[in-house]
C-alpha cells in the first residue's frame, strides 16, 4: 500500500512525551514495534527543552529498557520552532536557485534566531517585469528554517541514547504524509487542523507544500496570564487524556481558523485562492467535537474528520492515531520527502576560506595593474583635454577678430554667428565620451573634422563593452548618429610591446555631431575662404586647408 522498504522507524520529540514507532512492509504497512516515553513536567516547555539533563536521562534508560539501541529513524519536531518565508529567486537552474537561496538565508534573511537549519521547496516559475522593463525568469520558493542549536540538541540526545537520526522533518509534513496517503489523495487547497493534548497546530496546504504553519495553546485561552513555570500549569501541559474543549475554546478555535482562512485567500493569494477542504485529526472526543462545530459554522468548506484508529480493511487500533506523526515520518521516502531539517557539512564551505584567499591574490594582482594603466590614461587624457581647450581658446580669438571687421558679400557677422552656433565645446565633448565608457575602458585617440565628425579609438575588455559603449554615445547630447568602423583584439601599445594589453579590443567609433555643426560644415567654399582672408588676410585658400588640416591632426596624438 505504501511501498516502503522492509523496515522504517519515525520518532517525535513533544511536549508530553516521545513516541518510536517502527513498521514493516508485508505488502501493506504493518505495526511492529511502538513505545511511548512520558516526559516529567517541566522537561520540554512550549517546544524548547528546560532541563537538557533530565530529558537526556529518561531518554536513555527509555532506550535501554525497550531495546531501542542501533534504530535508526526519521525524527518530526513541533512547528511552533519553524519560521516560513516565501522568496523570488533571480534563476531557474536548481543548482543556481539552491547556491542564491543559501547566500539568501545566510547574509540577508531577518530571522528570530542566529545559525539556522534550513531547506525549501519550489513552488513554482513565474516571468517577472524589471525596473529597467526587461523580462526575466524567477523561481519562486518556500524556505523553511529551525534553530540550528534546538536540532541538534534533539540529534545529539539521540544519537547518546544509541538512536541514529537520518532526517529531521517538521511535523506538518509528517503528519500532512500521513493524512494524504489515508484519504488516497494529495491535499490541493487544504487546512489540516491537528489536536494534540491541550495545543493545536494549524497547517494551510497549497499543491501538498506547506505554505502557514500555527501553534494555538489552548489553556492561553482560558487563562489571561498564565504562569509557563507553575507545577499546576505543567501539570495540565502533561495530561494525556482525551479531553473535550470548553465552550469558549470552541469560539476562539472557530474564530481564530476563520481568520486564518482569510489570511491564505486574501494575504497569501491576493484573492485568488481559497481554503476548499480541512481535515481534523486528533484524539477522538475532541477531534470529533470540533468537527461538528466547524461543520456548522464553516458550511461552504469540506470538513473531514481523519480516524486513524479506524483504518478500512484492518482491524481498530487506537494507537494508529496516537502515533499519526511519528507514522507520517516513517513513512518518508526520496519520493515523498519535501523538507530536511538535518544539520549538514556544508562542503562548500569548507573551501570557501582557500578560495577566497586566491581570489584576493588574484584581485590584488589586477589591481595593481588596473592602477598604473588609469593613471598613465589619465595623465594621457589630460594632455588631450588641454590641447583641445587651446585650440577652443585660439578659435574664439579668430571670432573677437572677426567680429571687428567689415567686409563686402557676406556679412561676417553672419558667418560669425553661424560659426558660434556651430562651435563644439570640446571640453564636454571629452568628458561625455569618457564619463559614457564601460567599467575598465579608456579612450585612446580622439580625432575631429571640419564636416563635424568625430572619430573615437577606445580599448574594452570585452567585446560585449563595445555594443553597450556604441548604445550609450548614441544616447549623447551631441550626437545623431554614430557607428564601430572596426572593432579588434588589441595587441601593440605603441612602444613595441605586443602582449602587454593582452585581453583588451579597440574599437573605433565614427561619431555624426548634431544640429547646427552639420550645418556649418554645409557652408560653401567662398565662406570659408572669406573668413580665412579676414583671419590672415595673406594667406591663399590652399594655406588655410592646409592650416586646418593641420590643426585636425594636431588633436590625433
Amino acid at each position: 500500500m505504501f511501498g516502503i522498504g522492509s523496515k522504517k522507524a519515525g520518532l517525535t520529540i513533544e511536549q508530553t512525551g516521545v513516541r518510536f514507532i517502527q513498521l514493516k512492509n508485508n505488502k501493506t504497512w504493518e505495526i511492529e514495534k511502538q513505545s511511548f516515553l512520558p516526559l516529567d513536567p517541566g522537561t520540554i516547555i512550549e517546544n524548547q527543552i528546560a532541563d537538557e539533563e533530565k530529558l537526556r536521562m529518561q531518554i536513555r534508560q527509555w532506550v535501554e529498557q525497550e531495546g531501542l539501541k542501533g534504530s535508526q529513524v526519521a525524527l518530526s519536531v513541533p512547528p511552533s520552532q519553524v519560521i516560513i518565508r516565501k522568496m523570488s529567486i533571480s534563476a531557474v537552474q536548481p543548482k543556481q536557485v539552491q547556491q542564491l537561496v543559501a547566500l539568501e538565508v545566510e547574509t540577508g534573511m531577518h530571522l528570530p534566531f542566529e545559525e539556522p537549519v534550513y531547506d525549501f521547496i519550489p513552488i513554482g516559475i513565474e516571468t517577472q517585469v524589471q525596473d529597467n522593463g526587461l523580462e526575466e525568469e524567477v523561481t519562486r520558493v518556500l524556505v523553511f528554517a529551525a534553530p540550528r542549536k534546538l536540532i541538534a540538541e534533539y540529534i545529539g540526545i539521540l544519537d547518546e541514547s544509541g538512536i541514529k537520526t537520518e532526517s529531521v522533518e517538521v511535523s506538518a509534513t509528517a503528519l500532512g504524509r500521513m493524512a494524504e496517503i489515508a484519504q488516497g489523495k494529495p491535499f490541493a487547497d487544504t487546512m489540516l487542523v491537528h489536536l494534540e493534548h491541550a495545543q493545536l497546530d494549524v497547517y494551510m496546504f497549497r499543491d501538498g507544500k506547506p505554505v502557514f504553519m500555527r501553534t494555538i495553546n489552548l489553556l492561553d485561552m482560558e487563562e489571561e496570564a498564565p504562569l509557563f513555570e507553575s507545577e499546576s500549569y505543567l501539570a495540565q501541559k502533561s495530561v494525556i487524556r482525551d479531553e473535550q474543549l470548553s465552550m469558549e475554546q470552541m469560539v476562539e478555535v472557530t474564530a481564530e481558523i476563520s481568520r486564518m482562512l482569510n489570511f491564505y485567500q486574501y494575504s497569501l493569494h491576493d484573492g485568488e485562492a481559497r481554503i476548499n477542504e480541512l481535515v481534523v485529526t486528533g484524539a477522538e472526543i475532541s477531534r470529533g467535537q470540533l468537527v461538528a462545530e466547524l461543520r456548522q459554522a464553516l458550511a461552504d468548506i469540506s470538513i473531514e474528520e481523519l480516524k486513524l484508529e479506524a483504518v478500512p480493511g484492518k482491524q481498530e487500533d487506537a494507537s494508529l492515531n496516537q502515533y499519526r506523526v511519528a507514522v507520517g515520518a516513517a513513512l518518508k521516502d526520496d519520493k515523498n520527502s519535501q523538507i530536511d531539517l538535518f544539520p549538514r557539512e556544508n562542503k562548500d564551505a569548507k573551501i570557501l576560506p582557500y578560495a577566497l584567499a586566491a581570489l584576493l591574490l588574484i584581485w590584488l594582482a589586477a589591481a595593481g595593474g588596473l592602477t598604473t594603466f588609469y593613471f598613465s590614461q589619465k595623465s594621457h587624457l589630460a594632455n588631450q583635454a588641454a590641447q583641445m581647450s587651446q585650440l577652443q581658446t585660439d578659435n574664439q580669438v579668430k571670432e573677437l577678430q572677426l567680429a571687428s571687421l567689415q567686409g563686402a558679400g557676406r556679412s561676417p557677422e553672419m558667418l560669425i554667428r553661424q560659426l558660434e552656433e556651430a562651435r563644439m565645446d570640446a571640453v564636454s565633448v571629452l568628458v561625455q565620451l569618457n564619463a559614457a565608457l564601460p567599467p575598465g575602458g579608456v579612450i585612446r585617440d580622439i580625432s575631429y573634422s571640419q564636416n563635424s565628425t568625430i572619430d573615437v579609438t577606445v580599448n574594452v575588455r570585452k567585446i560585449d563593452d563595445a555594443s553597450v559603449y556604441l548604445g550609450a554615445v548614441k544616447t549623447l547630447s551631441f550626437v545623431t548618429d554614430a557607428s564601430i568602423s572596426s572593432l579588434a583584439q588589441e595587441t601593440d601599445t605603441g612602444n613595441g610591446s605586443l602582449s602587454a594589453r593582452s585581453g583588451l579590443y579597440a574599437a573605433v567609433y565614427s561619431i555624426s555631431a548634431r544640429g547646427a555643426q552639420a550645418e556649418a560644415a554645409n557652408m560653401d567654399a567662398d565662406s570659408v575662404r572669406a573668413i580665412g582672408g579676414a583671419v590672415a588676410p595673406d594667406a591663399s585658400s590652399s594655406d588655410l586647408m592646409t592650416q586646418e588640416e593641420s590643426v585636425n591632426d594636431g588633436t590625433n596624438p
